[in-house]
């Protein structure tokens, strides 16, 4: 996922009135804008972000009547998608809010991950199906079912890697035929993303880094961080997090030593 905009969604427990907030993470050799929140220049010999600033805020509501659940996001050249599970919908937005529209769905969509720059996965959790769907036409190209309630969702190397029933993975092709199954390292995952010839799931409590034979790398867990929600990486293999209980996001280091947060 590109992290030139990083998306991270605040939202409450239950109901997304639909707010978005996205964020720049800025490296270490780029200035520092005023407005910029500094943290911690300890690990700056790593290639962990320096601080954040925010870009830009916009309300993805058409009217004030309006409740969204707003479940996962992504960033495909200058266009939002984002799974609005309580409507059966996806919302396409353009970068700065001004073009909003809906592709509906007959399922509940709950992870999305960029097959290309037209095309993504949507994994419908309680319906234990998987959407392709065409953003540029707004149609859905195919239906696959899964075993289980499938959850996260990654694709990689022209294939997804689906988490199924919080679990394991199955790595399928975009038929729906499943190639492997893959263990994981707890029984409560909650997203993955898969890059680099590794990938990286999520519990409330745990980021784990796998290989993708599924054995672990390494592990990082906070006490204070007890209802992690979203993950993704950047170019150098950082790694980021969201926290929904306490509006967090947290950058780890590709090896797992080195992390920040910000506020």
């Amino acid at each position: 996922m590109d992290l030139e905009a990083f998306i991270i969604m605040m939202r409450s427990a239950t109901v997304n009135l639909g707010g978005l907030i996205v964020y720049r993470f800025i490296s270490e050799n780029e200035p520092i804008k005023e407005e910029t929140f500094t943290h911690d220049q300890a690990s700056d010999k790593n290639n962990l972000p320096v601080s954040l600033n925010l870009r830009k805020q916009f309300n993805i509501k058409q009217s004030t009547d309006e409740y969204l659940v707003i479940t996962s996001c992504i960033k495909t050249g200058n266009t939002l998608v984002f799974t609005d599970f309580l409507n059966d919908r996806l919302i396409i937005s353009n970068s700065d809010g001004t073009d909003i529209h809906h592709i509906p769905l007959s399922y509940k969509p709950w992870c999305i991950t960029e097959i290309d720059s037209n095309t993504v996965a949507v994994s419908c959790r309680y319906d234990r199906t998987i959407l392709i769907i065409d953003i540029s036409t707004r149609s859905i190209t195919s239906t696959l079912k899964t075993s289980g309630y499938c959850e996260g969702i990654s694709y990689n190397d022209n294939n997804l890697y689906v988490v199924i029933d919080n679990s394991i993975i199955h790595v399928m092709d975009l038929t729906g035929k499943v190639i492997r199954t893959i263990p994981l390292p707890s029984n409560d995952i909650r997203d993955i993303t898969v890059d680099r010839d590794r990938l990286v799931c999520i519990d409330k409590t745990s980021i784990y880094c796998c290989s993708l034979d599924g054995k672990v790398i390494w592990q990082f867990e906070m006490d204070e961080f007890q209802d992690l929600t979203c993950v993704t990486t950047d170019n150098e293999g950082n790694v980021y997090v969201t926290d929904e209980e306490t509006h967090t996001v947290i950058v780890v280091s590709d090896d797992g030593k080195h992390h920040r947060d910000s506020y």
